[in-house]
């Protein structure tokens, strides 16, 4: 067998949807063996969306596996990434952590597996810390918990090894809001506010600007040349393209509506997920991260190890924010969770 040929994608078994609230109802499908151990896949983002490729990372003959598209993403409704002014002040990760109990509640599972990648990771951890009853496991690829330093290093300090990129992210900013370098204004949230404009251009022209930002750094360390947000300049931004920048924005401006998370568990202010790990200290755990991921520095993932006495530590030197060995490595931990 060619050690290299990608796994068949698990069967899918169906799709539905589900009210959660506000006017939000989350869409979401399960595939694999619905007599199998539930798995609960999160996407990326916020504001990403549900690929076929992360079915073909579990073990489809005995795994039920969820994904669903997060609130304001993907198939989801109302899509945060309608033209004109969004409100998107009901989207937060406590919001997310409900709609995901919300649904393992609707498909009567008792307890999951929970995976998460990238943005995924911030949210499979902050609903394992709501719910440490309902996680049977944890795996997790380019691990992040969506601190303060990690938005910071991923909207501004990154861009001292892109500098001519982020000139341009920072040069839009610019001219359109009280954004200056080396100001109080955080980049971050100046584009917040750019892409929560009454001004439909100016929307689109930050969506374009940022997206492009984040093809930038995402690919180096993935082998990947092509781009996977940002829109061709000579075609118009898509819904998918606003609603991401918007999302993302939205909660890195925020810094990820975790700062204060494990406050009412008794952690010290402002400690975000770190400070809630006691929690889940019993859950087994699988953390794989690429040495080469500049987006997001592999001291999240160490940090959180040291923290987590239940996880294992893979670190892929080759790779980034991504790639096919890290790929490998979460099918080997799910492979190994479902036994």
């Amino acid at each position: 067998m060619d050690p290299d040929a990608l796994p068949p994608l698990a069967p899918l078994l169906g799709t539905g949807r589900l009210p959660v609230g506000d006017g939000h109802e989350i869409a979401y499908e399960t595939s694999g063996d619905p007599d199998g151990v539930p798995a609960l896949y999160l996407h990326g983002g916020p504001g990403g969306r549900l690929s076929p490729g992360y079915r073909r990372n579990v073990p489809a003959d005995r795994t039920y596996l969820v994904g669903l598209s997060q609130r304001g993403a993907g198939e989801s409704t109302p899509s945060a990434g309608a033209p004109g002014p969004v409100d998107v002040s009901a989207n937060t990760t406590a919001h997310l952590v409900a709609d995901i109990e919300a649904l393992r509640e609707r498909l009567g599972i008792d307890a999951w597996i929970v995976q998460g990648v990238s943005w995924g990771s911030t949210l499979a951890i902050a609903y394992a810390q709501a719910h440490p009853e309902r996680v049977r496991g944890v795996v997790l690829m380019a691990v992040t918990s969506t601190s303060r330093r990690e938005v910071e290093w991923i909207s501004e300090g990154v861009g001292a090894l892109l500098p001519e990129a982020w000139d341009e992210l920072a040069a839009l900013a610019e001219e359109h809001t009280d954004y200056r370098r080396g100001g109080d204004l955080p980049l971050v949230e100046a584009y917040r506010r750019m892409l929560t404009a009454e001004d439909p251009e100016l929307v689109d022209a930050a969506a374009r600007a940022w997206n492009v930002w984040e093809d930038e750094h995402i690919r180096i360390g993935t082998g990947q040349a092509a781009r996977s947000h940002a829109v061709p300049e000579d075609e118009p931004v898509t819904e998918h393209a606003r609603g991401f920048a918007r999302l993302v924005t939205h909660y890195w401006a925020r810094d990820g509506f975790v700062a204060d998370w494990a406050v009412p568990w008794g952690a010290a202010p402002g400690s975000g997920l770190l400070g809630g790990m006691h929690r889940i200290a019993h859950v087994p755990a699988v953390l794989i991260h690429g040495r080469r991921d500049v987006s997001g520095p592999a001291l999240t993932a160490w940090e959180l190890h040291r923290a987590w006495p239940a996880s294992d530590l893979v670190v892929v030197e080759e790779e980034g924010h991504g790639g096919p060995v890290m790929v490998r490595a979460w099918q080997e931990a799910m492979d190994r969770l479902t036994r």
